[in-house]
């Protein structure tokens, strides 16, 4: 009886593996698809076979012509086969977009989200926007396999509960996941933002066919990470992973909402790079001085510092040593192949990102620093819905495998 149950854990293991890989692989041919997860042809052909009886999968094709060989039959998801549902809390909105079967986004609204909103509102703007994506894409609920959501942590994965976000005062030991499991009709899955981002980058962008690679997410306020090995996210000891935005970048620092002082996330915030800024302009002899100091944006800055303003590129040089600082512990610790940073500040400063290349690779130890490749996010504002998406597909895809499986 055991050897029966373990038999049929070890096939169905097998049927996801190939399913997933044709998700982010496809189109590929069985041949192709047997040297990748090292199955045998037989077992491939019999997976495969049942797959396409089931609609799951469908033949794309035949690969370009080798030699006097016939062409292979190549394979590829079934993009209406299921839909999932990402979703993204951030400070001030709710985004949520549909996903097709092969990880397309397909449309997506936003709503706002008031910071100091409790949890009953909460529950009911996720519903409220579901519903209206669905009706506008006419897709019915039975056809989406799940909803993931990208949450600020910190975060009790396991049992779906936000535990209490910063920047959220009213969402304090929130189980998110049971309130909406309740008022949907679908499955719910969850996860730091910055995880999901790094899993979207690893299946759709940048970091895709990279073995290790990690993401930062740096905004305007707020900055994490999340790690990603063999396409699995590393979580850490109660979820805690991460959180580099509460690196200690300098000892003697302003206090951060944490608690600690001299933290990554108080050290380049946004308010904070307005009034150094501020201050350097108001006590410095510089005669290219902006007309209205006091209403200088973090957009002027970048942009000035682009240019050569001597105020606003040493403050973007300071603001690219605290993140490297941070980037450099990561290296130490992990050694990921590749380090993508994402959100607000590397969109708005392609000279931040090369700043904090530049001080990385020029680091003498360890020696292989100058191999780590340090990009800018693929995907930009919608990585974090695309990577909800994608985690409602990776958790919940078992639901959907063919009966006799």
């Amino acid at each position: 009886m055991k050897d029966g149950i373990n038999s049929k854990i070890m096939k169905t293991k097998n049927v996801l593996l190939v399913l997933e890989t044709i998700m982010r692989k496809g189109p590929i041919s069985r041949s192709q698809l047997a040297a990748f997860i090292g199955l045998t042809q037989v077992s491939v052909i019999n997976v495969t076979n049942a797959l396409l009886e089931d609609g799951m999968i469908v033949e794309a094709g035949r690969t370009e012509r080798r030699g006097q060989g016939r062409k292979a039959i190549v394979l590829d998801m079934n993009k209406e086969a299921f839909y999932t549902i990402g979703l993204e809390l951030s400070v001030g909105r709710l985004v949520c977009g549909i996903s097709d079967a092969k990880g397309n986004l397909i449309q997506f609204l936003e709503t706002e989200f008031l910071a100091d909103s409790h949890a009953e509102l909460l529950v009911d703007k996720v519903e409220a926007i579901t519903d209206k994506l669905l009706k506008q894409c006419q897709i019915p609920a039975g056809k989406i396999l799940g909803m993931g959501m990208a949450l600020p942590g910190p975060l009790d994965v396991q049992k779906g509960i936000l535990i209490n976000p910063p920047n959220f005062p009213g969402l304090k030991q929130v189980p998110i996941q049971n309130m909406l499991e309740e008022r949907l009709s679908f499955r719910i899955c969850l996860d730091k933002e910055t995880n999901l981002a790094a899993l979207a980058e690893s299946l759709y962008g940048v970091s895709a066919g990279y073995k290790t690679s990690f993401f930062m997410s740096l905004f305007r306020l707020g900055i994490g990470g999340g790690l990603i090995s063999e396409s699995n996210i590393f979580h850490g000891f109660c979820d805690g992973a991460g959180e580099v935005g509460h690196m200690t970048v300098e000892p003697s620092g302003r206090r951060c909402g944490c608690g600690s002082y001299g933290c990554l996330e108080s050290m380049i915030a946004e308010d904070y790079i307005l009034e150094q800024v501020r201050h350097h302009y108001k006590i410095g002899i510089e005669t290219e001085k902006p007309e209205n100091i006091d209403s200088i944006t973090l957009e002027e800055i970048f942009e000035r510092s682009k240019k050569g303003d001597s105020v606003c590129q040493e403050v973007v040089k300071q603001m690219a040593a605290y993140i490297s600082i941070a980037v450099g512990n990561i290296v130490n610790m992990f050694s990921p192949e590749l380090i993508v940073l994402g959100g607000q500040l590397p969109e708005l400063s392609d000279q931040l990102v090369e700043m904090v290349a530049e001080r990385i690779h020029s680091k003498q130890y360890p020696l292989h620093n100058r191999e780590i490749k340090i990009v800018k996010s693929a995907l930009g504002s919608r990585v974090y819905v695309k990577g909800a998406a994608a985690l409602a597909a990776k958790t919940f895809l078992y639901y959907i495998l063919p009966k006799h499986f």
